[in-house]
């Protein structure tokens, strides 16, 4: 565990308390009075009676160790717990999916690694894709003035590994009419470091958009407690 993060507070399964003890709670004192357990609990607390939930949210953290890592979880691998069931996994994607939106909302309103306000950029990079089980792909595509038109992914990978093509990408700036952009990739690994593989990668896409006038304005590798930006150590 990366020596910044706090320890997961997880609290006793066999004594829940109530979601309404919960949710009291928390609008009362704000999130850091309750414990990791606790929010999972009031996630999914509509869809099972309190000890169950509790004792769902406990299976979700020994399996998944994280928060972050739990509403990271492809659906499918939530869904493979027991009992978890359908309506309690779309909450989980649903507070993923909220949280991504509040970290896109602080996004600046000009995109650039020169700026300040880039740290943002690097949380929202996080919130995207630092907490996936396995790397992916993902491009953010900037107008004329460096405001994002729109973040997709690009390409699902491996524990160690996510494909990248030079040619789709290209034609994915095209498509939305983009003057530069920003690629992101993750490692699961918890190094930031890139590979060899992941440098060739980035030269090769940084030469195909250079040919259609596009800017490669960096490629950021994310993982849950660091980041490493190839512009800022000079490799783009």
């Amino acid at each position: 565990m990366h020596a910044s993060q706090p320890l997961p507070r997880v609290s006793d399964p066999a004594r829940p308390p109530p979601a309404e003890t919960l949710a009291a709670r928390l609008l009362d004192a704000g999130g850091e009075a309750l414990d990791d357990a606790d929010l999972l609990q009031l996630v999914i607390a509509p869809f099972h009676p309190p000890t169950r939930a509790r004792q769902l949210a406990h299976a979700l953290l020994d399996r998944f160790a994280t928060p972050a890592r739990v509403l990271a979880a492809p659906p499918g691998r939530l869904i493979a717990v027991p009992g978890l069931g359908e309506a309690s996994v779309a909450a989980i994607k649903a507070a993923e999916t909220l949280g991504i939106g509040l970290a896109r909302a602080a996004l600046p309103d000009r995109i650039l690694p020169v700026l300040d306000s880039y740290e943002k950029v690097i949380r929202y990079c996080r919130a995207l894709s630092g907490h996936r089980p396995a790397e992916e792909f993902r491009l953010l595509f900037l107008d004329h003035r460096n405001r994002l038109i729109r973040d997709e992914l690009h390409q699902r990978g491996t524990l160690a590994h996510t494909p990248a093509y030079p040619r789709e990408i290209c034609i994915r700036a095209l498509e939305t009419d983009a003057a530069s952009l920003i690629a992101i990739h993750n490692h699961p690994s918890n190094d930031p470091t890139p590979s060899k593989a992941d440098r060739d990668t980035t030269d090769r896409i940084a030469a195909a958009l250079k040919t259609i006038g596009v800017a490669l304005h960096d490629h950021i590798v994310v993982t849950p407690s660091a980041t490493f930006s190839f512009r800022a150590h000079g490799l783009l």
